[in-house]
């Protein structure tokens, strides 16, 4: 496994970090807690020391699994967790991100965590009109003075939403304002962070940026064609027939990807990694086997320039 900074922070995360969405359980498929904590035990010793989860994955159980799984050695790991998507009144959610809440939350995802401070906080899909929220940032600037968070950051829905929170941070007194990591969706089929000049930004001013999936929910693992038929408890059964063809055609097109020492979804992990502004790559994953191809992908990163020059031309 391979180190990088987060950013401006004092953070060495791996390369590879795990994703803490699927262990909820929600419309995930099949998830048996058993599998879950050995996949969480298994990333630990493989060398991810980067876990990202949040408080509505599961309703509070992803948390709760990573801190049973990582109690032990809670001082060799980094956790990140969110909040700001209200589950605790029941369905449907609702955001809420009033400081009162937050706190609240942060609370709550401490104790089912078993730790006593986050490493990294994170506002969850907050809407751009935020950034004019003067009292939330005050709020986790003073829990990151208490020792509550260590470094917090935003996780962005969109990357139009990344490019409003590093514009609001130029314009600021202070470029730390909303702290120093942002998360983002970035994948071989969904390349629109670049495209809009994410990452060019966010690395010319040391954000760090954590690149959430890039297996595009499952499909850049290369197991699923047009054809194929989800069970009634994962949520892509809603994908129509028009879009699983469309996702299998493209992941066709990238087999060239493959070689006898990389699977595709090695490849596509280590396309993430290709960008220099990315720090680490979070894959879901809900056994050790998965863990355990998702953390070799450290070692092929990153890809070739010709590789990323066949990409470009099927983009």
């Amino acid at each position: 496994m391979h180190y990088r900074r987060l950013g401006r922070t004092e953070l060495m995360v791996s390369e590879a970090g795990f994703g803490g969405l699927p262990i909820g359980g929600l419309r995930w498929g099949d998830v048996r807690d058993e599998e879950s904590l050995a996949a969480l035990q298994r990333a630990y010793d493989f060398g991810a020391n980067f876990f990202d989860t949040a408080d509505v994955y599961g309703r509070g159980h992803s948390e709760e699994l990573i801190g049973q799984a990582l109690g032990e050695v809670r001082r060799h790991v980094l956790i990140a967790t969110k909040a700001g998507i209200d589950f605790y009144r029941g369905e449907p959610t609702r955001n809420n991100f009033e400081p009162a809440y937050i706190r609240t939350a942060i609370e709550r995802s401490l104790e089912r965590l078993r730790t006593d401070y986050i490493d990294l906080f994170q506002l969850h899909n907050p809407p751009q009109k935020l950034a004019k929220e003067a009292g939330l940032w005050e709020t986790l600037r003073e829990l990151q003075a208490a020792g509550t968070i260590r470094y917090f950051g935003v996780s962005c829905r969109t990357a139009n939403d990344a490019r409003a929170y590093i514009r609001a941070a130029e314009a600021n007194d202070d470029p730390r304002t909303f702290g120093d990591t942002l998360q983002i969706a970035y994948n071989l089929l969904d390349q629109e962070a670049a495209a809009k000049d994410v990452f060019v930004e966010a690395h010319r001013h040391d954000w760090g940026i954590i690149s959430r999936v890039p297996l595009a929910s499952g499909a850049l693992s290369g197991k699923y064609d047009a054809a194929h038929k989800f069970p009634a408890n994962d949520f892509r059964v809603d994908w129509s027939a028009e879009r699983l063809a469309e996702t299998s055609r493209r992941v066709e097109a990238l087999r060239f990807l493959e070689t006898p020492t990389r699977t595709l979804a090695q490849a596509a992990i280590a396309f993430c990694l290709s960008q220099p502004a990315v720090s680490t790559v979070i894959t879901g994953a809900k056994t050790p086997a998965q863990v355990e191809e998702n953390a070799a992908a450290s070692d092929h990163a990153p890809l070739s320039e010709e590789e990323l020059r066949q990409i470009q031309a099927l983009s």
